[in-house]
């Protein structure tokens, strides 16, 4: 077990003392200060004061029903671990109880309902709205609140929205809205399909023996990014919204970044490959794959999906994500032969362009 610092919506068990014994707490956490830390257990909200906590592990979302552990995980749960890998500064949570502290000028606690994302247009994922749990509100009153919050922020209103695990119809948090984007001139985009599989299974091929990188391919981990990420997503150094697109790279505490280089025989190396990890609640989010066109499709991006899923069950991660848009075939296939499989699948809804 090991020592982490809790933090609002995480998963976690607290070792602490009570009248000199210990005893444990586990559940989400739902407030952390300098005095203490509050977790919602089955037993109700426990705040235990930062003295007698002893040690704290997280741990994984709650299981939903039996399986496989990468399968019996929420689609609310994943979107929560994606976005948090995936935040920018500017960001809120749209909740009756966040209203009503900001009206006695006390900070927000509650991290549920709705959370908002602005990132200066950068990125389809870090500027929407994103539906978790009822915020407390009508529908009505809450898309108001969400159209005036990026409104203060000149861009217009935009939703992710997601279906249920194990099927394409709407979790009831985003139901509750979807049927409103009509009037409000949001229209949804095609799917996104997210993909789940344990992180060994992929690191080790999908149980494909004869599957070995190419040869003089070699793939080293590292902690920044290089150059062709950023020109691959059209955010070269320079342009307008890399930093913004680099903050979002590297926001995430847990992350990490692996490199495929090609070595010819005259001991020349060329970078044809990047892929990020970002670990997050006992999860791998596995994204951002570019390999150079001139190298597709001889074994690179394989192999880099394999050492991220290898540096994620390292470092003790079970499960893995990917997120791939229904229509990017060859990326549906490669990750299907590694062994991850549709989990659920999201939209975003927006005002066309």
């Amino acid at each position: 077990m090991s020592s982490a610092e809790p933090q609002p919506g995480q998963r976690v068990v607290v070792r602490y003392t009570e009248d000199g014994s210990p005893t444990d707490a586990v559940g989400s956490v739902v407030a952390a200060t300098a005095q203490s830390v509050s977790v919602e257990t089955k037993r109700g909200t426990v705040t235990i004061p930062r003295s007698a906590i002893q040690l704290v592990h997280e741990l994984p979302p709650a299981p939903t029903r039996p399986g496989a552990l990468h399968r019996i995980v929420s689609a609310e749960d994943l979107q929560r671990i994606a976005a948090h890998t995936w935040l920018p500064e500017d960001s809120a949570w749209l909740h009756a109880d966040n209203i009503r502290a900001e009206e006695r000028d006390e900070p927000g606690a509650v991290q549920a309902g709705w959370l908002l994302r602005a990132n200066g247009g950068v990125t389809h994922r870090a500027n929407c709205a994103l539906p978790l749990s009822d915020p407390g509100m009508p529908p009505e009153e809450a898309l108001e609140l969400v159209t005036a919050w990026f409104a203060t922020r000149d861009q217009p209103p935009a939703f992710l929205i997601h279906s249920s695990a194990g099927t394409t119809e709407l979790t009831p948090a985003c139901a509750a809205i979807a049927g409103r984007f009509r009037d409000a001139g949001l229209v949804p985009s095609k799917p996104t399909l997210v993909l789940t599989a344990a992180t060994r299974d992929v690191a080790a091929g999908a149980g494909r023996p004869a599957d070995a990188a190419p040869a003089g391919l070699e793939v080293v981990e590292h902690e920044e990014p290089h150059a062709v990420h950023f020109e691959a997503w059209g955010r070269p150094v320079g342009s307008p919204g890399h930093d913004a697109y680099r903050a979002l790279l590297c926001g995430p505490e847990s992350r990490t970044f692996f490199s495929a280089i090609a070595r010819d025989a005259a001991g020349g190396t060329t970078l044809i490959g990047v892929v990020r990890l970002a670990m997050s609640q006992k999860w791998a989010v596995i994204s951002d794959l570019v390999v150079a066109p001139a190298f597709r499709r001889r074994g690179a991006g394989r192999a880099l999906v394999r050492a991220a899923a290898a540096g994620a069950a390292v470092r003790g991660i079970r499960s893995a994500m990917v997120q791939v848009e229904a229509g990017n075939e060859p990326s549906l296939g490669l990750m299907a032969s590694l062994g991850f499989a549709e989990h659920h699948r999201y939209w975003h809804a927006r005002v066309p362009s």
